[in-house]
């Protein structure tokens, strides 16, 4: 018994150690079977601009449509490829909270006009602008990210994104891999809907993107010639209520929700082990690539060597 006052103070000093620090190590949040079971080939991974502003969240033209589309329309203005009236129009379109989409779209076509099957590099100019020398800007959680979005294609996901920006590109370029683009036609359109009946869709940081009349006639449309086929959306939990709201909405349409933690900086470590879980399952699957970019509609794919992840943990 005489121990027992020493005891009680080596417990106290532990305790004082553990207090006086670092907090605590989170508690991982525990991967869903039904997704961390599927295998690479049979994934389709969305990306949306919340992935963008994840991995540059210093850049604003990344933080939302709308202040991409404002900074798209300030470099065409600045370049005077816009008559005042049209850019009152394009103006008025963002402040009215019109369809950001379809006011994208129309802002692509202006920019980008057809002439005997020779498409002007104006759009292109003012991205380049506007996403000038983003690589730098690109954090180190965020390149993770676009890592883990690679390793998945390496193994045989697609992948197909909205996003105006060529993070994905860039990254890519910088590990050595080349992506491909092809005019995204109506045969393309239906070749994507054809996937959504045959695979497995996985939504990443595309917020309030799924509520555009154009994404769902793309997507969420064509689940109901398989309701049974199961789609998965990753979001930050954020309010209780509109999470709730979110997850029986989308759960009308075939997704489940699922949240990878109450900040965005949780996103990266959550996608790494779910990207080393799903992996492990598929590395002699048929290795293929491929990207949509742009509301314009581009679809990049490439073929590429298989890469082991850098301390690839579940």
């Amino acid at each position: 018994m005489a121990s027992t006052g020493s005891q009680a103070s080596d417990i106290d000093q532990i305790w004082e150690l553990l207090s006086d620090g670092a907090p605590p190590t989170k508690k991982p949040r525990k991967l869903l079977p039904s997704l961390k079971t599927k295998k690479p080939r049979e994934l389709v991974l969305v990306i949306g601009t919340g992935i963008s502003a994840a991995v540059a969240p210093q850049v604003p033209a990344l933080k939302s449509w709308k202040g991409l589309i404002q900074a798209l329309l300030d470099a065409a203005i600045d370049f005077d490829l816009l008559e005042d009236e049209e850019s009152k129009k394009f103006q008025k379109c963002l402040h009215e909270d019109k369809n950001l989409v379809h006011v994208a779209h129309d802002l692509i076509q202006k920019l980008s006009p057809r002439t005997s099957n020779v498409r002007s590099t104006f759009f292109k100019d003012c991205l380049y602008e506007v996403f000038d020398d983003l690589e730098s800007k690109m954090e180190d959680s965020g390149k993770q990210l676009l890592q883990s979005v690679l390793h998945l294609m390496e193994n045989g996901a697609l992948v197909l994104t909205t996003n105006f920006d060529n993070l994905l590109e860039l990254y890519a370029a910088d590990q050595g891999k080349q992506l491909e683009s092809l005019d995204l036609t109506d045969e393309k359109k239906r070749e994507i809907q054809k996937l959504y009946e045959n695979k497995s869709f996985l939504f990443l940081g595309c917020g309030w993107t799924v509520d555009d009349t154009t994404f769902q006639a793309l997507f969420l449309e064509a689940v109901k010639h398989k309701s049974d086929l199961e789609h998965f959306m990753l979001v930050r939990r954020g309010d209780v209520d509109e999470f709730k709201k979110l997850r029986e909405n989308m759960l009308d349409k075939g997704i489940k929700v699922i949240s990878y933690g109450n900040e965005y900086a949780d996103l990266p470590e959550y996608f790494k082990r779910l990207t080393c879980e799903i992996s492990t399952r598929g590395r002699s699957g048929m290795v293929r690539e491929g990207q949509l970019n742009g509301s314009e509609g581009q679809l990049n794919g490439s073929s590429t060597a298989h890469s082991e992840m850098r301390d690839c943990s579940t």
